[in-house]
Formats: C-alpha cells, structure tokens, sequence
C-alpha cells in the first residue's frame, strides 16, 4: 500500500480524522494540521445553484445550513461567499431624484433618523456598532458604517450621507455624544425614547436582527471576520 503524504507539507505521519460531509475517509497531518482526503474528486455547483444559495444567503439560515440543504462543503461556502462580499459595491443605490432643490428651496422636507445597532465580531469582547441612518419619509437606508461607539465612527457616517442630506435634512437621534460632535447643532433634534422620532429606525434595526442570523443575540451563527460582517449587513 503506497504511503500517505500530506498535499501541504509533504509529510508522512497522517492518521485517520473521521469521515468527511460526503462520508469519506478523511485524513489529518499530524505535522501541519492539514486535513484531507485521498482523490478528491471535485463537485461542480452550478449556475442555477449558486443562484439558489445567494437567495439563502439573505435568510436567516446558518451557513451550515446552507450546506445541508444544497449540499455543498462549508470550505467551497465560505469561498463562495467571502468572494461574493468582495464583489458587493459600497454603493447602496440611494435613490435622491425625488428630491427637488430650485433657489435654495427644497420641496420636500427631509428628515432623517440615526441610531446605532449592537453586534460583535468572532467574541463578545469585540463589539461592532452599526450605526444606521434612514430616511423617514422613503424609510431608503442612506448611510451606515461598522466600528466602535466612539466619536470617529459618527464621523465615518457623516461623512457617507450624500450632501443634500447633511445640508438640508433634520436628523433625530437618541442622547448620545457622538451624533451631537458631527451633527450641525439647528439640524439635530435629540429625541427621547417614547417620543416617536426614532420609531422607524428602532424597527428597522428590529427586522435586520431577525433577517440576519449573524446580528440575532445569543446566536452561535456570528461573524469570524469584519470582513464577513460588513459584507453580509451590505
């Protein structure tokens, strides 16, 4: 029987590792950690899956999940979809033509709601802010940003909400610091909990928590990388 080499290190000393999602022998390098198996033979996904698994992806369905149900490997998934975020535009397509300006006049008043979402990061000890800002009349996300709670993040927002916005809009937000350091003082209105000027975005921060499992609380489907979380909020 020709012996095993470990494809990564070449070594000999390989022992058994269980079996593999397709129920194949895997093997495991006792030098590199390296596992494998002996001929691999390659699963084509096709086009019409990889469609599919794009659609799961936007559930709330884990990425083992995923896996069972298309059966695919999670190493191909988590290729899949770390090419996938790669590939997403930081553009979110606001859409601003409803929105007329003629002589400094704007004929639709504009109104914008922020607020910042709790989530982490490989472990709780890694907390990531999404600060979200909404428009309140088209409810059309206009901005968010991931990073911490502090002052430079208000200022990443800010710094993405398109012009007309930051020149014309009246933003509602809760009593933290931060929005008061960026936000013009006659444009922000820090609004009370129970005053209704932030329902909308309070709501939206609801429905992403229940359509991404990686933001649900208590989940075990978090994020490994901020890489992967940013790509999966865009």
């Amino acid at each position: 029987m020709d012996e095993i080499i470990c494809p990564q290190c070449g070594s000999g000393q390989i022992k058994l590792n269980g079996d593999t999602y397709y129920g194949k022998q895997n093997h495991k390098c006792n030098i590199c950690g390296r596992q494998f198996v002996i001929n691999p033979k390659n699963k084509v996904i096709t086009d019409e899956e990889k469609y599919k698994i794009k659609k799961l992806l936007l559930e709330r369905i884990s990425l083992r999940g995923i896996c069972r149900v298309m059966n695919v490997s999670l190493p191909w998934l988590l290729d899949f979809t770390v090419n996938l975020y790669g590939q997403t535009l930081d553009d979110i397509g606001i859409k601003t033509e409803q929105i007329n300006e003629m002589d400094g006049v704007i004929f639709r008043t504009l109104e914008t709601e922020a607020d910042e979402m709790w989530s982490f990061v490989k472990s709780k000890e890694d907390k990531q802010r999404i600060w979200i800002a909404i428009d309140i009349k088209t409810k059309q996300v206009i901005a968010f940003h991931v990073g911490d709670r502090s002052e430079n993040s208000a200022k990443e927002l800010w710094k993405k909400i398109p012009g007309i916005y930051k020149k014309n809009s009246v933003f509602y937000t809760d009593d933290w610091d931060a929005y008061k350091s960026v936000i013009p003082k006659n444009q922000h209105v820090v609004a009370d909990k129970g005053s209704g000027y932030t329902n909308i975005i309070e709501r939206f921060n609801c429905t992403l928590r229940q359509r991404v499992s990686r933001l649900v609380l208590s989940a075990l489907s978090f994020s490994k990388t901020i890489e992967n979380h940013i790509g999966t909020i865009k």
